[in-house]
């Protein structure tokens, strides 16, 4: 059996690299391949740790760089790493990769796979900033085994112009494929068949640029629409005061889900006006579910399905998006036509994972 550990920031069920890594998990054969995972921060609400360990992976509790500093953020690794018997590490931190597969290689490990999840706009950094990162990159590219991505964008801001392999992110159509009918699941949860609903799934943070989504219900206030936003982090009271200030009774927080499916089945549209992405995993869930997506256009076409239920739009005026959000309607995309088109794009788990087990060698 390989034995792979994956290292995270956290294992927190709103993630959507942990979501791609947890769909994988299931469904992989545990006699060939068992996965341990070491994250920064391990809490025990909302968190995939119970499932973890009862597929039998361990979850081990590390400290981040900003915490333990370059110095102590390596040794931990070779510590452990020294004191494991791991076949593979594969590494989803985008700049910390480096440092981890480095200590990986110190102790000996193989197979050192460094995980491109995002991309980022580095232009207003400080200089400090930008040299420490051109240098981690540069060591990641030497010492990485296997260089992945999720989508072109995030494999170009991690690796430059080294060579690397795409890995579209894939989603469990299990999940999908029985939903109930729009009107079904609105009766179920007390939504008016008439209203429209848009539905925003994300970690509240600068990236995921939930006030241009506060922007947007300010300028449909009186509407018959509702906007319904999923998710939590260190910007949700920010985003909870702007509702209270400017009485946006149409904007209700849903907090972390764990049925975001049948959220996206009852919704109109998803709006994701993100300031960068790698590949969003929950455009790919939208249009599993049939539901169409008004997109940042800093997210890659790489997202897009070709079935006609993304849009990409510029997020410097809310404009486009309000004459987008009253011309949305559901497509009615056939669901074979749908669900073959994910599996030949490798955007559905079990068509994905061959290209997992050969990662790891198996």
């Amino acid at each position: 059996m390989v034995k792979v550990l994956q290292v995270f920031d956290s294992l927190e069920i709103s993630g959507g690299v942990q979501g791609v890594v947890m769909n994988i998990y299931r469904r992989i054969d545990k006699s060939k391949v068992q996965f341990d995972f070491a994250v920064y921060d391990a809490p025990e609400d909302n968190s995939y740790q119970n499932e973890i360990e009862e597929s039998g992976g361990k979850v081990i509790k590390i400290n981040n760089l900003s915490t333990a500093g370059f110095s102590g953020f390596y040794h931990q690794f070779v510590d452990l790493f020294n004191n494991s018997d791991y076949d593979a590490v594969h590494a989803h931190n985008i700049h910390h990769n480096g440092i981890i597969l480095y200590a990986a290689k110190r102790a000996g490990i193989p197979v050192r796979i460094s995980h491109s999840h995002q991309s980022f706009d580095e232009r207003n950094e400080s200089f400090a900033r930008k040299t420490i990162a051109f240098v981690l990159k540069k060591l990641n590219n030497k010492v990485a085994t296997r260089r992945i991505a999720c989508s072109d964008l995030a494999g170009e801001f991690l690796y430059g112009k080294a060579d690397f392999e795409f890995l579209p992110n894939a989603i469990d159509l299990s999940q999908f494929e029985s939903l109930p009918d729009k009107l079904t699941l609105r009766q179920q949860y007390g939504y008016d068949a008439n209203k429209k609903i848009l539905l925003h799934v994300g970690r509240f943070c600068y990236q995921k640029n939930q006030t241009f989504v506060i922007d947007i219900a300010k300028h449909l206030k009186g509407e018959n629409v509702l906007f319904l936003l999923v998710g939590d982090g260190e910007n949700i009271s920010e985003i909870s005061d702007d509702i209270s200030n400017y009485e946006l009774d149409n904007v209700n927080l849903l907090g972390i889900r764990n049925d975001v499916p049948k959220l996206l089945k009852l919704s109109d549209s998803l709006l994701l006006p993100s300031i960068y992405e790698g590949l969003p995993l929950v455009v790919v869930e939208a249009q599993a579910a049939g539901c169409p997506s008004l997109v940042s256009d800093n997210v890659t076409k790489q997202a897009d399905l070709g079935v006609g239920l993304v849009d990409f739009l510029p997020i410097d005026n809310v404009e486009p998006w309000i004459e987008a959000i009253e011309k949305v309607d559901n497509a009615n995309v056939k669901k074979d036509v749908l669900y073959a088109r994910m599996k030949e794009l490798r955007f559905e788990v079990n068509s994905n994972l061959d290209a997992w087990y050969d990662l790891y060698g198996v």
